[in-house]
This record gives C-alpha cells, structure tokens and sequence, in this order.
C-alpha cells in the first residue's frame, strides 16, 4: 500500500498529524499482514506558514514529493516577467515570494532539482502516474469533481498504460473509467467544508480509501500572526479557498 498526502500548503502541523495517523494505519495493517510502504505528497508549500520545517523534515525523509502549482511558482518566479506575475491574484504573489524568502536558496533549489513535476511508478504489474494538475499540465491543469465519465476519459484515455492517475484536487474523489482510475486526493493542509484528509491505495488491487484527519488550528494561526501573513491566511486556514 501507498499513502497520499495532497495539497499540504506548507503545513507542518498537518504534516505531522497526518503522518502520525498513517502510522497508527500501518500498525493495525501489519498484524493483518499488510504495510504501508510508500509516503508521496503531491504540491508541498503554499499558504501556511511552516515552509522551512516542511522543507526540512522532507528533504532528509524518505517521502516522495511531487511538485504543486506553488511549488513551480516558487521555483521558476526569477524566470518569470512581470505580466506573468501580473495574471497571478495579489496574494498568491505574496506567498510565493514569502515562502521563497523563508525557504533561501537551499530550500529553493531543492525544490527546482529534487521535486518532479510529475512520478510515474511502477508496483508489481500496476503503474501509477502522481501529478498535481491532469498529466497535460501537470503543475496547473486542475481536474475537477463531480464530472461525466467522458471528462475523466480525456485524461485516462491517453494514458491507458497507468491502471491509476492521482491527483491533487479541492475534495477527494474517485472516477472510474473503461481506461482506468482517478483519484483526486483532496487536501492536507487546511480545512474546508471537510476535514483535511490523505489517501490510502493498495497496490495489488488497486482499492481506494480517504482518511480524514484534523490538526491543531491554534498552532497554525498562532503562526500566521506572528509571521504578519495577511488576515485572509486566516479564512483559508479555517475555509478553505
């Protein structure tokens, strides 16, 4: 089995709590023969204020990272010119330049050479492909919930040889397709109008299971003030974006 940690947003307080549930998962699972062997986190900074101990901790862990839409932001913003940044909402430039501040140049790089903006693997004769957006965009291109089976069939049909396809998305969910699975994986790293939630897939058979969880808000908020991160840091914390 695999665990999949989405939309973390730089959110330590999340990060540990949802790994601590995992693990209590993986204690139950090995009396009955099973084990969660992998961690990936799809799109790691973001809105809340623990980019430098997100960075840290991932950086000497053996959790997998794929690379989300502020993520590539972050690491392409000296690249970028300034119409570019003028289409980006104010406080998304915000936080991209605060978490790039935050992170310096270790943090950055690591993000630039070490984080893909897309995995492919493969567990026994199942494939899976993790990216942020669909795998045209991978960094951007979002796909959506509650969705004809046609939709989801422009992104599964074009990549039949992934019997799965995770994604990040605003709310869990799975779409079955003749060509194979979506599953969008929800979101880590602040609450919306549903707990924040990981995902669990077996490998063998392919079965998909959500696990909410919940985190100290007080910690995170606490932070966001010290910090001086605008007021609206706050609303997404507790509602979600």
């Amino acid at each position: 089995m695999i665990a999949v940690i989405s939309n973390l947003h730089g959110n330590f307080v999340a990060l540990e709590s949802s790994l601590k549930q995992i693990k209590q998962l993986n204690d139950k699972f090995k009396e009955e023969g099973r084990e969660i062997k992998e961690i990936f986190v799809i799109g790691v900074f973001g809105y809340m204020p623990f980019a430098r101990e997100v960075y840290s901790f991932l950086r000497d862990s053996e959790i997998r990272c794929i690379r989300g839409r502020f993520d590539h932001l972050i690491a392409r913003w000296p690249e970028m010119d300034d119409e570019e940044k003028k289409e980006i909402p104010e406080i998304d430039r915000f936080i991209v330049e605060w978490n790039r501040e935050k992170l310096n140049k270790e943090g950055r790089r690591w993000i630039r050479f070490e984080i893909p903006s897309f995995l492919t693997r493969k567990f026994g004769d199942n494939e899976v492909l993790f990216a942020y957006g669909n795998p045209f965009e991978p960094v951007s291109g979002e796909i959506m919930p509650d969705m004809p089976t046609s939709y989801y069939e422009n992104f599964t049909a074009p990549f039949k040889s992934y019997e799965i396809i995770v994604v990040s998305s605003k709310k869990p969910f799975i779409a079955e397709t003749r060509y194979g699975k979506i599953v969008g994986a929800g979101i880590a790293g602040y609450y919306t109008k549903n707990k924040p939630n990981f995902v669990l897939i077996d490998t063998r058979n392919l079965d998909v299971a959500f696990y909410e969880f919940e985190f100290d808000k007080g910690i995170v908020e606490k932070r966001i003030r010290d910090e001086n991160l605008p007021e609206e840091i706050l609303r997404i914390l507790h509602h979600g974006i």
